[in-house]
């Protein structure tokens, strides 16, 4: 038996306002992506639930973002945050976070998720409204389905 087992998987694009996102490969066990988002853009906040809870290893290729993550059990619901840039290399975000990033400047970012992606475990909050105050900034790019996610309150969970 072949030691080296080709995965030959064509990486797939989706392209918007606020980038793109590549998911390069993506099997029942994990996913590995890149995306590039422009200065002022937010992804998230984002977590797959049990039975699929993925745990996140993150990293910024370039540029520089704040994340953000949330402790969905957590009755206080308290945004952690953190700046990231090339420097800091690959960081790990628990399963139990929802996660999301502010680009501060156009930015590439990967991770690796272990587990495959289950649209049905996903749950999405909104908290553009708090980003200004919580980031100081005036400029945050949403994409629709981030815009249409519920506000993130205890009520919302």
């Amino acid at each position: 038996m072949d030691p080296f087992v080709r995965l030959d998987q064509t990486a797939h694009r989706r392209e918007d306002n606020r980038g793109w996102l590549e998911v390069l490969y993506e099997s029942d066990s994990m996913v590995l992506k890149r995306s590039f988002s422009k200065k002022g853009v937010f992804r998230g906040l984002h977590v797959q639930l049990a039975p699929s809870a993925q745990t996140k290893v993150i990293r910024v290729v370039s540029g520089s973002i704040v994340d953000v993550v949330v402790d969905v059990a957590d009755p206080a619901l308290e945004l952690r945050t953190t700046t990231l840039t090339p420097g800091d290399g690959w960081v790990q975000i628990a399963a139990h976070y929802a996660h999301g990033f502010y680009a501060l400047e156009d930015t590439v970012f990967e991770y690796a998720c272990d587990g495959g992606y289950d649209e049905a475990s996903e749950k999405a909050w909104s908290i553009a409204d708090r980003l200004p105050a919580l980031l100081g900034v005036d400029t945050v790019i949403l994409s629709d389905k981030d815009r249409a996610a519920p506000p993130l309150a205890a009520e919302g969970r």
